[in-house]
């Protein structure tokens, strides 16, 4: 038998009732007893909103040197961590690392750059791509370029962007812990302003970054209040030289019933789990699912490498995700 909490907030959701911070914090609390009932919660919401499984990729386009200094951040100039470093990628590098995602199979293709903010030749070769990717492929595509102004947004959407990227990475309350650099505000009106020039939006975060079952819930609520599309969530992967370097690792199970609560907290947006779950979740990799996940990232992150691509596609086909 379900917890009667379980029961009653999972039925409260399926009526169309989104659940508050508090109701989501209680659910957090539940003793690790009642996370595999949290799981099929999360998955019997999934299900009924319709969610359907989806792939997206990345590419480094910009990389290292980053003036922020995000205490995770292995580009992050603050810090020596042996990471990539290298300017804006040539136009035509930007369109064929495009063209094999296609050809891998993601159906969402995303140019990641490092920096607060680039500069408008950045973003014309930016739009570039975006035209030559809109006319020779069927990928959505998406772009995480940092800080947004009106001009910016304008000529990423004329050039065929659908979709914005920016993180906010952390609770409000945690985020002081990791960046100092930029202000929490600032994320906010980034993605209002990409809202209002008509893109969807995705925004998601790092989990395992020293925050609390709480602050988990709280960055949900946000994301929530924001009303954005899609939120990916990635686990933290400790990297060498960066002030997070000996972090513990999320355990596997903190990890899904991460996803769970996420999936609870936000039933009507698709959730794409990304950087860290090779590492955190092994064979459990396949759990994503269950927890409410319906969305994964192929290919290589950032600045590490992702799962092999023929295994995760091998995991897809064998119907092992939804």
């Amino acid at each position: 038998m379900l917890h009667p909490l379980i029961t009653r907030l999972t039925s409260q959701i399926l009526d169309g009732t989104p659940l508050t911070e508090e109701q989501g914090r209680l659910l957090a609390g539940l003793e690790s007893d009642h996370t595999t009932e949290l799981l099929f919660a999360a998955n019997s919401v999934t299900r009924a909103m319709g969610h359907r499984p989806f792939t997206c990729s990345i590419t480094n386009a910009k990389s290292g040197t980053c003036s922020q200094d995000c205490r995770f951040c292995a580009q992050s100039g603050h810090y020596t961590t042996g990471s990539p470093n290298h300017p804006l990628l040539p136009l035509d590098e930007l369109i064929e690392n495009g063209l094999a995602m296609h050809k891998a199979g993601a159906s969402c293709y995303s140019l990641v750059t490092s920096g607060l903010m680039l500069s408008s030749d950045e973003i014309t070769r930016i739009c570039a791509c975006i035209e030559t990717l809109r006319s020779r492929t069927t990928l959505e595509l998406s772009a995480s370029l940092g800080l947004l102004n009106n001009d910016y947004a304008r000529r990423l959407v004329q050039a065929g962007l659908t979709r914005y990227h920016h993180n906010l990475e952390t609770a409000r309350s945690h985020f002081p812990s990791i960046c100092t650099t930029h202000s929490y505000d600032e994320d906010i009106a980034t993605i209002r302003l990409a809202k209002e020039h008509g893109l969807k939006i995705c925004s998601g975060g790092i989990l395992g970054l020293g925050e609390s079952w709480a602050q988990r819930i709280e960055l949900a609520a946000t994301l929530a209040e924001l009303d954005v599309d899609t939120v990916p969530l990635n686990f933290l992967s400790p990297i060498p030289g960066t002030p997070l370097e000996a972090s513990p690792l999320l355990s596997a199970h903190d990890a899904l019933k991460s996803v769970a609560l996420f999936r609870l907290m936000l039933p009507q947006v698709s959730i794409t789990i990304a950087g860290g779950r090779e590492r955190v979740l092994g064979d459990y990799q396949s759990w994503l699912p269950l927890a409410g996940a319906n969305g994964m990232m192929i290919g290589n992150y950032l600045t590490t490498k992702g799962r092999n691509l023929e295994a995760d596609l091998r995991m897809l086909e064998q119907g092992k995700w939804i």
